[in-house]
């Protein structure tokens, strides 16, 4: 359900509805990585992404973190008793908002910030994602080679993207847009189900040897790089790159099993 601006800040306590329609004539609100100054301005929970910057504390403390989100847990917005990340945290990382979005039944790497100007640099497709997928089934390269050309989701096709067969029901895929559950559809779209789904990695940030329901903070290095990031061309597939796991990047297609090379 679609709600005002103005009234969502208001029912997650983060502010008043005046104060809301100050802050957006300030410039201060983004909406997936967009800044917006119109009242009345409709967003959707748990599909848009909503950052602040509030002036109530000059000299509040710019975070960044990179978290290991568990399945079970939504992003934001808890209905009926759920559990969000900020639950998770100490007290003072509450008033950090997601950087894009892992539904709950996903899990892995996600970052938070109070930096709305690092948030709009983080949210620019420019930064590529990368998940491990396992799925009901075997995955074959024909259904790698569907997912890598792209394929009609949502009313819309969705860009080449690049695959790396893992074994016989997993995959590396790296993406470069992130419509609602898309890994999900397309794997439904070749006739198979995702039983799971973990983010390793987020532009230039790995999700490592950080255990599920655990953060870090982001070194100097890792914040500067989202301001570095290489500029996207045309529209060629995303190259995979080495993952914290231990998977190399490969050719342009991806490449087979040990096991799928004996056939």
């Amino acid at each position: 359900m679609k709600l005002r601006i103005q009234k969502y800040l208001s029912e997650t306590n983060i502010c008043s509805r005046r104060e809301a329609e100050r802050w957006l004539a300030e410039g201060r609100i983004q909406i997936n990585g967009v800044i917006v100054t119109t009242p009345g301005t409709m967003i959707e929970p748990g599909v848009d992404q909503i950052v602040v910057e509030s002036s109530r504390q000059p000299n509040t403390i710019k975070r960044t973190i990179a978290f290991h989100k568990p399945k079970g847990i939504v992003s934001n917005l808890p209905v009926n008793g759920e559990k969000e990340i900020t639950d998770l945290l100490p007290k003072e990382y509450n008033g950090l908002h997601t950087i894009g979005r892992l539904d709950k039944e996903s899990e892995g790497l996600i970052l938070l910030t109070n930096d709305g100007v690092l948030a709009k640099q983080a949210l620019s497709t420019q930064h590529l994602r990368e998940y491990i997928v396992t799925v009901a089934g075997e995955f074959t390269q024909g259904m790698a080679d569907r997912l890598e050309d792209g394929m009609l989701i949502l009313g819309e096709k969705t860009r080449p993207t690049h695959i790396r067969i893992l074994d016989r029901n997993r995959f590396l895929i790296c993406l470069d847009e992130g419509k609602n559950r898309q890994i999900r559809r397309m794997v439904a779209k070749v006739g198979l189900v995702v039983v799971r789904l973990k983010r390793v990695k987020y532009g230039h940030i790995m999700l490592g040897h950080l255990d599920s329901g655990r953060y870090r903070s982001l070194t100097p290095e890792e914040l500067d790089g989202f301001f570095h990031a290489p500029t996207r061309k045309g529209t060629s597939s995303p190259k995979a790159s080495r993952s914290p796991n231990g998977y190399n990047s490969g050719k342009k297609k991806p490449w087979r099993s040990e096991k799928n090379n004996r056939r």
